[in-house]
């Protein structure tokens, strides 16, 4: 019997050396926030529509595709292609991070491919290997959308996460940011940020904004029924 996992906090001893063999980037589920995926998309100079359609599953914006072979789309010859700004889940490889109902968090460690060539080790800490990962944008973006996530449900039973993807009618998938964006920016007159984080709090807003819309139009259809 498997034993269960250590539940670490950012305090407990944890260290990791990756060698760059590649085996974590096969067969994985990588998901993705509309944060990751702007990332994403400014890494290739796309629209985050548009990387939705080249790249994820389904062209939803919500996973990585997989090559047939089973491979991340974009692991390359040299490695992964667009590294500098990884996914969340590959920045903590081989950790996974867990939000409890209570809003606090811990990490576990994953069982890693059995011929990685990383190496598990006791040096430094959790934070340390956060910190060395770059992953502190990556977890305050996840916790701002599962916050909103939370919030929606609560206010609306997640009925707006029906909304399909950008389409001739000109209706916006509220998980594409250049396009929630964009067309509130065209609406208001307001000059769209350039900036990854002011755009990333600015989609947090209006996705906000528009439960509470929705949220005030259901108790007013239900006032006059």
């Amino acid at each position: 019997m498997r034993d269960p996992p250590v539940v670490n906090t950012c305090a407990s001893t944890f260290g990791y050396v990756c060698r760059r063999c590649s085996r974590c980037c096969w067969h994985k589920h990588i998901q993705l926030n509309p944060y990751e995926v702007a990332r994403l998309a400014r890494a290739k100079g796309q629209s985050t529509r548009d990387f939705h359609a080249a790249w994820t599953i389904n062209g939803r914006g919500t996973a990585l595709q997989q090559k047939e072979d089973g491979s991340c789309v974009f692991l390359g010859p040299q490695g992964c292609e667009v590294h500098a700004d990884r996914p969340l889940v590959c920045r903590l490889y081989p950790l996974a991070h867990h939000v409890r109902s209570d809003g606090s968090d811990y990490y576990t460690t994953l069982d890693g491919h059995p011929q990685s060539e990383g190496e598990l080790t006791n040096r430094g800490t959790v934070a340390d290997y956060l910190a060395a990962q770059g992953a502190t944008p990556f977890l305050d973006a996840a916790d701002g959308y599962f916050r909103w996530l939370c919030y929606a449900y609560e206010r609306l039973g997640l009925t707006l996460l029906a909304s399909e993807p950008q389409d001739d009618s000109g209706d916006v998938d509220l998980m594409d940011v250049d396009g929630v964006i964009a067309r509130h920016c065209a609406a208001t007159g307001d000059a769209e940020p350039t900036d990854l984080e002011d755009r990333l709090q600015l989609h947090l807003q209006l996705l906000y904004n528009i439960v509470d819309a929705e949220d005030e139009h259901a108790k007013r259809s239900s006032e006059t029924d």
